[in-house]
């Protein structure tokens, strides 16, 4: 299936997988004994991804006529805002500690991953089928990282 992959699907594809390398390279740094450099990076990464993709939508919803007179448009339209608050309040609270942190964290992608698995192919039908499946993929792979860094934490 990869061979009838356009150009530009390729070059997504290529820059999803690579924004995988600091979540990895984080449990990489933790389970080498860099515990302050290994939080700095996962919290902080973690916290502009879920803003980035939060916003993603935001601007999806806002190119949809139809996405805004339905309530589940405006629902999206309102979780895509909570996303950034998500990770600004998480890198707020990460100066006490990393368990807060996470916990918003991981909260945050697993309700992204309701916004993108359930609203917005009703709300958006532009979307590419492929693309919901590669970002289901990718935020699934980023919740098991984030167990995996956890887990290396205890």
């Amino acid at each position: 299936m990869e061979g009838d992959m356009t150009r530009a699907e390729k070059i997504i594809s290529t820059l999803g997988y690579a924004g995988l390398i600091p979540f990895i390279a984080a449990c990489a740094l933790l389970y080498s004994g860099a515990e302050t450099l290994a939080n700095q990076i996962f919290l902080s990464y973690s916290a502009i991804i879920l803003s980035f993709l939060g916003g993603t939508h935001w601007g999806r919803l806002i190119a949809s006529d139809v996405s805004l007179k339905v309530s589940v448009g405006l629902l999206a339209l309102l979780a895509s805002n909570v996303f950034a608050l998500l990770g600004w309040s998480a890198l707020l609270l990460s100066q006490y500690g990393s368990v807060y942190p996470f916990v918003i964290l991981t909260t945050g992608f697993v309700m992204l991953f309701m916004v993108e698995v359930v609203a917005m192919p009703t709300i958006v039908s532009t979307v590419h089928r492929r693309y919901t499946a590669f970002r289901a993929f990718l935020t699934i792979t980023v919740l098991i990282l984030h167990g995996v860094f956890i887990l290396l934490s205890a």
